[in-house]
């Protein structure tokens, strides 16, 4: 059986890393599967904003799960994401699990998780995330903001930390952490995850592993989708330059400039009431935002 520790790094969203946590607590356990949970929470709000929030679940609703709560005030993704695996190895788990505090989870999730790394004997394991938009957000905006998922148990070659396992004496043996060169842009889960994959790290996919993240209406529109979509180009081609794989930045290259160009003849698309309507303009900011990474003119996200 398997101890594991889950970990969430927090900023600013107390009330939403509530319904996380609680949703946490609330899950199945399978206990031929896991010995004992506990839940590792940083606060990278220097003003340690979820402290009350924390302490209220800690002292009414944690049904004997272990929370523990703590403030790192050096801003930064890499920052908060390395001081919540310090925590957790301490704890000497079997695993951790990240997951991130704007989303909740459902109840066979964690059984789910430690099913498929274990099933696979594999390094990492990772699940879908649904996003959950508001009713009135119309379907040319809720249609980019759905993300892949794929058969149970085949092979990824990408990871992100908003649902995903880890086995610990792989991270122990590999010794990764995350880069902070990423802590303002975002993508450090993405370095993350190539550098534990360059050293022998397998990922499988557990698709009944779900986390539902629960999109504002603030991000549901054509602008935080446009920055999206650059920034995960600008992301991606600046991981490029930093592993100097001359090849793919080639290809990245040339595939960029061909979204600025489709992408610019694709914004006829915008008049017409097709569901796929802004394709030409967020392919154009994707193109944009590869060529502006192998520019090295970095966005920052955070």
């Amino acid at each position: 059986m398997n101890k594991i520790v889950i970990c969430i790094p927090t900023f600013k969203r107390p009330e939403m890393l509530k319904k996380l946590v609680l949703s946490i607590i609330e899950c199945n356990i399978d206990e031929s599967l896991i010995s004992s949970r506990s839940i590792v929470i940083v606060d990278n709000d220097a003003g340690m904003s979820a402290e009350a929030t924390v302490a209220g679940i800690i002292e009414n609703e944690a049904k004997g799960v272990e929370i523990n709560y703590s403030g790192f005030p050096a801003k930064g993704l890499a920052n908060v994401r390395n001081e919540l695996m310090r925590i957790g190895l301490a704890q000497n788990p079997q695993f951790i699990v990240f997951v991130d505090d704007d989303e909740y989870v459902v109840a066979d999730w964690l059984n789910e998780l430690v099913k498929t790394i274990e099933s696979n004997n594999g390094d990492m394991a990772m699940g879908p995330i649904d996003s959950i938009v508001g009713k009135d957000i119309p379907p040319y905006i809720s249609c980019w903001l759905q993300r892949e998922n794929y058969l149970n148990n085949t092979r990824q070659y990408f990871i992100r930390t908003g649902n995903l396992i880890i086995r610990v004496a792989s991270l122990l043996e590999k010794n990764v952490w995350f880069d902070p060169r990423f802590n303002k842009t975002g993508g450090e889960d993405s370095f993350f995850g190539l550098q534990m994959i360059k050293k022998g790290a397998k990922i499988f996919w557990a698709s009944k592993a779900v986390v539902c993240e629960a999109v504002p209406d603030d991000r549901a529109n054509l602008k935080w989708l446009s920055a999206r979509y650059y920034n995960g180009a600008n992301k991606f081609t600046f991981i490029l330059k930093l592993e100097r794989n001359r090849l793919k930045m080639a290809r990245k290259i040339a595939v960029s400039l061909i979204y600025i160009v489709a992408g610019f003849f694709g914004l006829i698309l915008i008049f017409f009431p097709i569901t796929k309507r802004y394709m030409g303009l967020l392919k154009l900011s994707e193109g944009l935002g590869g060529i502006a990474g192998f520019l090295s003119l970095r966005y920052n996200e955070y």
